[in-house]
């Protein structure tokens, strides 16, 4: 599995602080086996975003964790763990608007020092047929978002495109 990482804010340097954690996650991520798209259903148990979910549930993330108290359960990360949030984005670009408010309310609530977002590359033999001109992000897309919402969005985040 090849990884392309862009650091927000200075993202990486905060998760080089606990160390231990980010080379567990590298470790997760350079280890995935995902299925090419012909060999199963978008919703099924074996899609990149569950496959990519249930990894890191193996290494006891949490998943499905609510994301404050103050959402009334409508808000959850796909994983967390020691302060560090994942959001598994291979969908549609607009959910990462979502994920950006996400990050803020917890970090607002104190329970997030980093926000990782991890994305499928275009090229990528994994990512379903067409996904990106039907509005899957790439890496650039959440660059550019960044760039452009770096007065609003403040929480340090990790942006991870795997191909």
């Amino acid at each position: 599995m090849r990884i392309r990482t862009y650091s927000y804010r200075h993202a990486e340097c905060i998760l080089n602080g606990n160390y231990r954690l980010k080379r567990e996650m590298e470790q997760i991520l350079a280890q995935l086996d995902l299925e090419p798209p012909s060999r199963c259903l978008k919703l099924d148990a074996q899609s990149p975003h569950r496959r990519i979910q249930r990894a890191f549930f193996r290494r006891r993330w949490q998943t499905e964790v609510l994301v404050s108290p103050v959402t009334c359960h409508r808000h959850y990360f796909d994983v967390y763990k020691d302060r560090v949030a994942v959001e598994i984005e291979t969908s549609c670009r607009e959910r990462l608007y979502r994920d950006y408010w996400r990050f803020l309310m917890a970090e607002a609530d104190g329970r997030l020092d980093v926000g990782v977002i991890i994305l499928l590359e275009a090229s990528s033999d994994f990512m379903y047929p067409n996904a990106h001109r039907g509005g899957a992000p790439v890496l650039e897309d959440v660059m550019d978002d960044l760039k452009s919402l770096r007065t609003v969005v403040t929480v340090p985040i990790w942006v991870v495109a795997l191909s």
